[in-house]
């Protein structure tokens, strides 16, 4: 629950820059590392996530990200994942971790001098302004490569944030229309035709009608044997006539 709170505040800039002047990322990697070694039979994943919770608050800003790969963070969380796939219930840390390390990994800006291909087509129709119009107008050799990275920090933030939140909500909803009745998912068959039909062949098979129930099928008493009278002549075993 404090963890969880301390992400809760480190989402704040000025916090989370408070958080970066005084070493606290170094502090909560430390930490996350001690409980990773300790935490042998995983009992206290909320824990570990919620330092990464943590980490991650800080890390929404420019100069928190920057002190993440100044203390290493990087190759610690990478190792620390690996570690946690063999374990199914660690999915959350490595989910956490992941995006930790998407969002703090440098954006280098691509090798090339022009976003315009090595081939050209003469478009038929090349519009007066807007875009493309600007494309072809530039010089050969400007540089037309913009490096807007860091632009989207903040809307990418905002939709982790979002994204973090819905998946609490899907954890906790329950649905509803689920059936939960197991006679009501039983399949009953139906007849195919009706019980009148099956009068005619009662002189078949008698047990559809008559009742068994009134019948003495196993008596408890013992029958008397009664030797009978043609076996009291001598047994003869047949065997292959003579020659």
């Amino acid at each position: 629950v404090v963890f969880n709170f301390l992400s809760k505040l480190f989402y704040e800039e000025t916090n989370a820059r408070r958080a970066v002047d005084r070493g606290y990322v170094q502090v909560l990697l430390t930490i996350y590392v001690d409980w990773h070694r300790h935490d042998s039979r995983h009992r206290y994943m909320l824990i570990r996530r919620g330092v990464l919770q943590c980490i991650k608050s800080i890390a929404s800003i420019k100069l928190g990200r920057k002190a993440f790969i100044d203390a290493n963070g990087m190759k610690i969380l990478y190792h620390t994942s690996q570690e946690c796939l063999a374990v199914r219930t660690l999915d959350p840390l490595v989910n956490t971790s992941s995006l930790i390390m998407r969002k703090c990994f440098p954006k280098n800006r691509l090798p090339l001098p022009t976003i315009k291909s090595a081939f050209h087509f003469q478009l038929p129709v090349i519009p007066a302004s807007g875009p493309v119009a600007q494309l072809y107008n530039l010089p050969p050799d400007v540089d037309d490569v913009v490096d807007v990275s860091d632009d989207n920090d903040d809307a990418e933030t905002e939709l982790e944030i979002e994204t973090e939140n819905d998946d609490d909500k899907d954890q906790n909803f329950k649905n509803d229309d689920i059936e939960t009745d197991i006679n009501k998912l039983k399949h009953t068959q139906e007849l195919g035709r009706p019980l009148e039909d099956l009068k005619m062949y009662e002189q078949f098979f008698p047990e559809l009608s008559e009742n068994f129930q009134e019948c003495d099928l196993v008596s408890k008493e013992p029958w008397p044997f009664v030797p009978d009278a043609n076996l009291g002549g001598p047994i003869v075993v047949p065997t292959a006539g003579e020659e």
